[in-house]
């Protein structure tokens, strides 16, 4: 597979995190007792909606037809998959969880494409994410495990 073809792999893999870390941050949102938390929560679901129009054009810049991915469709089998499994976490567990894997997917796409205009901001501020994330999780008393 050419290093193209990786990237368009990871790009693809990315939208689909992107969509279900909105949804994820907009649920962690309705959650939430305090204003500035759930402002917060927002904010951060719209800069998901954001990456994901970016990453759109990114993959349109390489003639890849956006509206025949996967990505329009939700995974609810693996949404009720996820819920079973762990009901004791709250929404904001699973944003950090799709942000680490995002990161993870950012941390591949620059490896092979280091000068890909805005993936590294976003990559940035989903990491910054997660430290936010995690810090009011650790607040309302939630230990995460690594």
């Amino acid at each position: 597979m050419s290093n193209s073809s990786k990237f368009i792999a990871l790009l693809e893999k990315m939208l689909t995190l992107l969509k279900n870390s909105k949804l994820e941050y907009l649920k962690a949102s309705d959650e939430s007792n305090h204003p500035k938390d759930k402002r917060y929560l927002n904010i951060q679901s719209t800069y998901r909606n954001r990456y994901f129009q970016e990453i759109t054009k990114i993959l349109r810049s390489f003639n890849v037809e956006v509206e025949n991915l996967v990505i329009h469709r939700l995974n609810f089998e693996e949404m009720v998959i996820s819920s079973i499994k762990k009901p004791n976490h709250t929404h904001l567990h699973k944003c950090i969880q799709y942000d680490q894997k995002l990161l993870a997917l950012y941390d591949e796409a620059l490896a092979l494409k280091p000068n890909t205009s805005g993936i590294k901001a976003q990559r940035n501020k989903i990491s910054d994410a997660v430290l936010e994330s995690t810090y009011f999780l650790e607040n309302a008393g939630f230990i995460l495990e690594s």
